[in-house]
């Protein structure tokens, strides 16, 4: 064999373990890269109030969300921006209030089960109100910096092609399907980061249709206490558990999550946020400025997260979106209003920047004009001041709220019967329909389903002004123009 020939083969054998090498090399870095690779996913329920047994709601038994919240961190004092469902989840999105961005009321949407096309600008469901089209919205954020983006139960956001997921499936209320879903969606993501909204539709109405689905999540109404603005009835305590019901159903939906996230081997690398888009499915609650309506059960679990923490501090939904941002090391757009959380889920922070307030606000249910009621909120951890912008306007209840057909919604009927039996709860009622007064101070720890307005009361003025003072700034800095009718018209002209 010549000395070239030798030359030669020596060559080819070099290259062909520099391959070799190469190849292992390429595996390891994709190995140390998954292993670094941060995921996110939002947890999110569908009109569960502060109604956990970690958080003291008796009759009911939420082990997920308990084991959970005891893994990583919890937050008593967490709020939701609105009490409705599709501003809600566009709030998140957004990192923005409702009045700001542009989606201040529920909306028509695509179902998750459409064709894409209903997703693009060419959507043949397209709702009026949307977010405004200037606006960077979490999924098209993540979209641009190479995540795969998925999407469950339902989209209810305005309009499709702002929230452009890179998958979508309507499981909605089933475990075992819950684990099929994410593992494919963990599967199909490759390579790429992903973000996982993990929509679940309980305990929103109807419970019926859920209970008669899996009865075995069913809470005996006997063991439950039924909130001090309703009714203790009978017809109210079967409503209610089968409200507790759905949550406990719902646990068991966020387990199949968790535990899929764990046996894929990504729990470790992701942060998990817990929580619900609003309060609970009854009058005065959802759909309206009171505190039922936007306290929400709220965990996270994730690298650098405090373990076994409970917070007192405020947070709000439009923290959400600038926490993930921060937590993925992405630029956080200049129109989030939100701050994020990390300082605080590290243990290094007591509050969010120095917070003092959390705010909210309820525009309207749906499109009809007599479900519009504008309202605003302050809370400082112990006073609830609301602000009604219309008080002598007259409000409609939505439908999910009041009606049997549909519905199954028992509550309401539960409470008109209790006329003379429960006078306090059945008045508090009518006053949600019609004659609320312009200004409604509570004072949260000695009244925490508000049933005393301490407003007018001399011995709490300071109080009153003080909150009322804050409110105003908030409402000017966030351009809220909500009972200016010459504002929101020059606003309509010039987008």
């Amino acid at each position: 064999m010549s000395i070239i020939k030798i030359r030669s083969l020596n060559t080819l054998v070099i290259i062909y373990f520099a391959s070799l090498s190469c190849n292992s090399q390429e595996k390891f870095t994709k190995h140390v890269k998954n292993e670094k690779q941060l995921n996110v996913v939002l947890i999110l329920l569908d009109d569960q109030g502060y109604d956990t047994s970690v958080d003291g709601t008796k009759g009911i038994n939420t082990p997920v969300f308990d084991a959970f919240s005891k893994s990583g961190m919890r937050f008593t004092n967490s709020y939701a921006s609105v009490p409705s469902c599709s501003p809600s989840r566009s709030s998140i999105n957004t990192g923005m209030f409702p009045h700001a961005n542009g989606h201040w009321r529920n909306t028509i949407t695509p179902k998750l089960s459409d064709p894409d096309v209903f997703f693009g600008t060419e959507s043949k469901t397209v709702d009026a109100v949307g977010v405004h089209e200037y606006i960077k919205t979490l999924p098209e954020i993540l979209k641009e910096n190479g995540f795969f983006t998925a999407i469950t139960q339902k989209f209810h956001m305005s309009p499709p092609w702002k929230f452009p997921y890179s998958d979508r499936n309507p499981v909605h209320n089933n475990p075992k399907e819950y684990k099929k879903v994410i593992a494919e969606f963990i599967d199909k993501s490759g390579d790429q980061p992903f973000f996982f909204q993990a929509n679940i539709s309980p305990p929103h109405r109807n419970f019926d249709a859920n209970m008669n689905e899996f009865p075995e999540f069913m809470a005996d109404p006997n063991a439950i206490t039924v909130p001090d603005y309703l009714p203790d009835t009978p017809l109210m305590r079967k409503d209610l558990s089968k409200y507790f019901g759905c949550i406990q159903l719902a646990d068991a939906c966020a387990g199949a999550i968790i535990e899929t996230l764990k046996a894929k081997g990504v729990y470790e690398n992701t942060l998990i946020i817990f929580t619900s888009d609003q309060g609970q499915p009854y009058h005065r609650a959802k759909a309206s400025a009171y505190s039922e309506g936007l306290h929400v059960p709220f965990a996270v679990v994730g690298p650098n997260v405090s373990k076994a923490n409970v917070s007192e501090a405020l947070i709000s939904h439009v923290d959400i979106m600038p926490t993930i941002l921060d937590f993925l090391h992405l630029p956080i757009p200049e129109t989030v209003q939100g701050k994020s959380l990390l300082p605080v889920f590290s243990g290094k922070e007591k509050s969010v920047n120095g917070r003092k307030y959390v705010f909210g606000e309820h525009n309207s249910h749906g499109p009809n004009p007599k479900e519009h009621y504008p309202s605003r909120i302050i809370f400082d951890g112990q006073f609830y001041f609301i602000k009604n912008l219309m008080p002598n306007k007259d409000y409609l209840l939505p439908a999910d709220l009041s009606d049997v057909k549909g519905w199954n919604n028992r509550s309401y009927e539960a409470t008109v019967n209790a006329q003379f039996t429960h006078p306090k709860q059945y008045n508090l009622l009518r006053l949600l329909e019609s004659g609320r007064p312009a200004e409604e101070l509570y004072d949260m720890k000695n009244d925490p389903y508000q049933l005393v307005n301490l407003a007018e009361n001399e011995k709490y003025k300071a109080k009153k002004e003080e909150l009322l003072k804050a409110l105003i700034l908030w409402r000017n800095e966030t351009g809220d123009v909500a009972d200016n009718p010459a504002k929101i018209k020059a606003r309509q002209v010039s987008q």
